[in-house]
């Protein structure tokens, strides 16, 4: 995955935007390399795992700045061995971490002056942690804020489409793990509703030997000590269900930021190609019978994974992002954007054996056609 940052040709509240995002996806990606490899030679391989029985994290993502900063900033974590002693460095933290909250919830003020705060802070901290890649491209964007702000004017970064598929590729990642984390929840919320059943059992059983004087029993004592395991259980159960929910919330909220910086780049992209030849799109025609594109879904997704592209409106591999080399261009496109008047933000695509297609809206299904004709 590419780690350079996308270098405006001009300022706005959208650039600004996208900016932000990029130099806290950077941090994320160097300072979550930089942590692995310093704990491992003082803790072993196996220091993320014990972090995430210690934190009850599910499947932690290093590359994650929002879990970054804030295990950073919990004063006796294990990291702290890693990072620098002084009080301005923890105080940065604290603010890129507002910063990263904000801009995920989208109440960030993306003005230049506070852009170029944001920048210099990342700047900053990279030079006390010696992220050499962070510190080269975020003077590079100092830079050419700086030269915007005098007035001088640059070309559209050529590699802006590449950025826009980057991205893409990141939100289809985080459907997959919102899934997962759902599957999860579920699992954990019908575990702790049969102990909570058990638990009640337990007690009316107590308050029935209780009345027939049988407190001093050997079935009492049983009953007693199990009571006392699933109080327990359930009171970790509990603790499990609300670490999952906090972090669905949080991926839930970074998804919509990711959405609204696609729909920004897509929008650029769409300006500067809009002279460029269109293809006559057609409705693709499919021989099974499904039910109304755009319905509910109610058989399992499929395991083939498909990532529909805005940039590109294509549909692209979900390993590679590059476009299906098992579909045509032309009836690539045409299916593209069919489904992009489902869903046009793009994302995860389902794919079962049968060739039906399908995405998650919220957190519902819904139907997307059928391609089965286009496969192996």
């Amino acid at each position: 995955m590419s780690t350079r940052l996308s270098l405006p040709n001009e300022m706005s509240e959208d650039t600004n935007h996208l900016i932000t995002f990029d130099c806290i996806k950077l941090f994320g990606e160097e300072f979550g390399k930089y942590c692995d490899l310093k704990m491992h030679e003082i803790e072993g391989p196996e220091w993320l795992k014990n972090l995430e029985i210690l934190r009850q994290q599910y499947k932690t993502n290093l590359s994650d700045t929002a879990f970054l900063l804030k295990e950073c900033l919990i004063p006796n974590s294990p990291l702290r061995k890693i990072l620098p002693k002084s009080k301005t460095f923890y105080n940065n933290l604290s603010i890129l971490k507002k910063v990263r909250n904000e801009s995920a919830h989208l109440s960030f003020k993306h003005s230049n002056t506070a852009t170029n705060e944001v920048v210099k802070l990342f700047f900053d901290v990279s030079l006390e942690l010696n992220l050499v890649v962070c510190i080269e491209q975020y003077n590079l964007m100092t830079r050419r804020l700086s030269d915007l702000a005098s007035g001088k004017n640059f070309a559209l970064d050529p590699n802006l489409n590449s950025k826009l598929g980057e991205i893409e590729k990141q939100k289809a990642e985080m459907e997959d793990q919102l899934i997962e984390k759902n599957m999860l929840l579920l699992d954990k919320e019908k575990k702790l509703n049969h102990v909570e059943n058990i638990i009640s059992e337990s007690n009316s059983r107590i308050e029935d030997l209780t009345k027939s004087n049988e407190q001093k029993t050997s079935a009492f004592d049983k009953i007693s000590e199990d009571l006392e395991k699933s109080k327990k259980e359930a009171e970790e159960l509990r603790e499990q269900v609300n670490e999952l929910n906090t972090q669905k919330q949080s991926d839930e909220i970074t998804e919509k930021e990711i959405e609204k910086i696609i729909a920004s780049l897509a929008g650029t992209l769409s300006i500067i190609n809009e002279d460029a030849p269109k293809k006559q799109i057609n409705k693709a025609k499919l021989k099974h019978p499904r039910p109304e594109v755009g319905n509910l879904w109610n058989r399992p997704k499929g395991k083939r994974k498909i990532t529909l592209s805005v940039g590109k409106r294509d549909l692209v591999d979900s390993k590679t992002s590059k476009p299906l080399d098992y579909i045509s261009e032309e009836s690539r496109m045409e299916i593209a954007e069919d489904w992009l008047r489902v869903r046009p933000t793009g994302g995860r695509v389902f794919v079962d054996e049968e060739g039906d297609a399908a995405t998650l809206l919220g957190e519902d299904l819904v139907y997307l056609g059928n391609i089965s004709d286009f496969l192996d």
